[in-house]
Parts: C-alpha cells; structure tokens; sequence
C-alpha cells in the first residue's frame, strides 16, 4: 500500500507559516503596547510630580506670574498625558484586531489538523484493512497447497 498522503499538506503548511508571522505580529504590538504604558505612566507621573511641585510652591508663596506658568505647563503635561492615553487606546485596538486574527488563523489550521488526523486513521484503517485480507489470503494458500501436496502424496 502506497505511504500515506494528506492532499491538503502544502495548505495546512502555508497556514502554519501565516499562523507563526501573525504571532510574531502580535508579540511586536505586545511589546509597543508595553512601550506605551510604559510612556503613558511616565507622563503621568511626570504631571503628578509637576503638580506636587506647584502645591508645594503655592503653599510657600510664589508670584501670580508663577502660579500663571505652572497652570500653563501642568495643562501642557495633562494634554500629553492624554496624547500618550489615546495613542494606547489606538494601539491595543490593534493588538485586539491582531489576536483576533490570530484566532481566526489558529481555528483554519486546527480544523486542518484535525482532517488530517481523521484521514490519517481512515488510511491506518485502511492498510490494517489490507494486510489482514493479504494474511487470510497468504493462509488460504498456504492451507490449498498444504492440501494439494498431501493428495498428491496419497
């Protein structure tokens, strides 16, 4: 019996290919998001520890000018910070539409597997199939020639 030979093999392959580049995708958008947090909390921080500073100043007594300036630049670092927010937001819908696609990919070539798994022990079923039949045959005349040979001795 010939070996056996899942038609679809170079598909299922392909699909593994696509399937191992949209993990290394994801794994890049992980790795942005990450960076992102990681400049969203930074600035956050950063305006917290400016508005500490101008607590602390206002409370010592500083000039309106002062008072002006702080006010203007803790609106600048509050906007950054929520620049930094919406570029994370943009970035985890990425990373959602990614895994979502990695998802879809991992169903097509799981579905894959496993029709090959079933033709695979349709073709072992088969070729348990086949040798059993060559075996009774192989028995079968072994008993015909066994029988031959002992009439014709008698």
């Amino acid at each position: 019996m010939k070996r056996f030979r899942f038609q679809l093999e170079p598909v299922l392959g392909y699909k593994l290919q696509v399937l191992d580049a949209q993990m290394v995708e994801l794994g890049a958008i992980q790795a942005e998001v990450r960076q992102q947090e990681n400049r969203r909390d930074a600035a956050y921080a950063y305006l917290a520890e400016h508005n500490a500073e101008y607590i602390q100043r206002s409370r010592e007594g500083i000039t309106v000018v002062e008072a002006i300036g702080y006010q203007t630049s803790l609106k600048v670092l509050e906007q950054r910070a929520q620049q930094e927010d919406k570029r994370l937001e943009k970035l985890r819908e990425k990373e959602e539409a990614k895994r979502l696609e990695v998802i879809e990919t991992r169903r097509d070539t799981h579905s894959l597997e496993k029709l090959k798994d079933l033709r695979r022990g349709e073709y072992d079923q088969a070729a348990a199939k086949a040798e059993e039949k060559f075996l009774d045959d192989l028995t079968a005349a072994r008993r015909a020639a066994a029988q031959r040979e002992s009439l014709i001795q008698v």
